[in-house]
């Protein structure tokens, strides 16, 4: 049975503001926790993540309000936290102990506790709500943050992605003839998405390049020529191949591997599913970031960056750089302490690559084991 259901007096969610927002999200939706109004607690510091917060929440249709608290002086917490009971004393009320800082929590689960109201504590470890006063209990959540939710909590939102009603359906029969010679296929692979990748800025089409007769010998090559001809995702003639659209050439410069894992992740039941994101930053120099594939379970998020491309000689260094710099900023940024991050590379990766992943705590799947990604993936996010 719902809150609603059964209570008719307003209920209040007293949060305190952190660097981690999701903990004093994923109360807000659950049915039996969700409040009419949120009242959060707000550092000097912790301005900004408060906006994000506001419009999430705001964006639920929850009223909201800020209070300004002294984040290290105990007295101080303690009576602006008498202060918000004091003036809701007709309210049903909660504290959300999970975040500000240790002073803060301090003086809040204080006086809380000392009223007799409800405390709560977030934990996002075991998928669980911790119900700490008046009584003690457990409250197992269920996946309620989206996306795009996540990412406005830490100050991103999406301009575009690419939604699956937009895939061919002839795709997916590709990526399946792909995946049978996997192996096989590699250094033809490697050889169209090098002439493939620059054009993913071009607007015009169809649009036609020239192949070096060196590639045309490739029989590696001919044979992914092959199976993207039988699709009609490109066309050979003479020294020249066809591109028909955008769709096309993204597809052929490695867009078969994102699509693949957008497959499989959906296959896993998601609370949300979103490949080939392009986010701003709500940030002055509204800088921009990419994600490949981006999908929330159990309120943890989840991003997966895809690489076709062969790293070897100069090009390991520039791998450092890019790839894995990129994820693991990516995760931190998006994701913070709830997020994870994963590479998967249809090319071997070099053992010093996969140390330096390991040591960001970055998951992986190489070369012919992303046959087995999903398995791969399943274990990764139980872990």
């Amino acid at each position: 049975m719902s809150r609603a259901d059964t209570v008719l007096i307003p209920l209040i969610h007293v949060c305190l503001v952190s660097a981690q927002p999701i903990p004093n999200l994923i109360p807000l939706r659950m049915e039996e926790l969700r409040p009419d109004r949120v009242i959060l607690l707000v550092s000097p510091d912790m301005q900004i993540q408060a906006d994000r917060l506001e419009k999430v929440i705001k964006g639920w249709g929850i009223k909201i309000e800020r209070v300004p608290v002294v984040p290290y002086n105990l007295d101080a917490a303690r009576e602006t936290c008498m202060t918000i009971l004091a003036e809701n004393k007709d309210s049903d009320i909660i504290l959300n102990a999970t975040g500000g800082t240790k002073i803060m929590a301090f003086a809040a689960f204080e006086v809380f506790r000392e009223q007799e109201k409800k405390i709560i504590y977030v934990d996002t470890q075991d998928n669980r709500i911790d119900v700490l006063s008046p009584e003690r209990k457990k409250i197992e959540f269920k996946g309620v943050m989206k996306v795009s939710q996540y990412l406005a909590a830490y100050g991103q939102n999406i301009i575009y992605e690419t939604h699956e009603e937009d895939i061919p359906t002839s795709h997916w029969s590709a990526i399946e003839a792909i995946l049978k010679d996997a192996e096989k296929l590699e250094k033809g692979i490697g050889i169209l998405n090098r002439y493939a990748a620059p054009l993913r800025n071009a607007r015009t089409f169809p649009l036609e390049i020239n192949i070096e007769n060196e590639d045309l010998e490739n029989k590696q090559f001919q044979e992914i020529v092959s199976i993207l001809s039988t699709y009609s995702l490109l066309s050979l003639r003479e020294m020249r191949i066809k591109f028909p659209s955008l769709s096309s050439v993204e597809f052929s410069s490695g867009g078969w591997l994102e699509e693949y894992i957008f497959r499989i992740v959906k296959s896993l039941n998601p609370t949300d599913l979103r490949m080939n994101v392009e986010v701003k930053w709500a940030r002055p120099a509204e800088s921009k970031n990419e994600y490949d594939i981006l999908f929330t379970i159990s309120n943890r998020l989840y991003i997966i960056e895809c690489k076709t491309k062969r790293f070897s000689g100069k090009d390991v260094n520039h791998f450092g750089e890019d790839s894995i710099y990129k994820l693991d900023s990516l995760r931190d940024a998006a994701g913070g302490l709830y997020g994870k991050g994963m590479l998967v590379s249809y090319r071997r990766l070099t053992e010093d690559q996969k140390r330096r992943l390991k040591a960001n705590r970055l998951e992986f799947c190489e070369g012919p084991n992303i046959k087995l990604l999903k398995e791969r993936i399943i274990e990764w996010i139980q872990r």
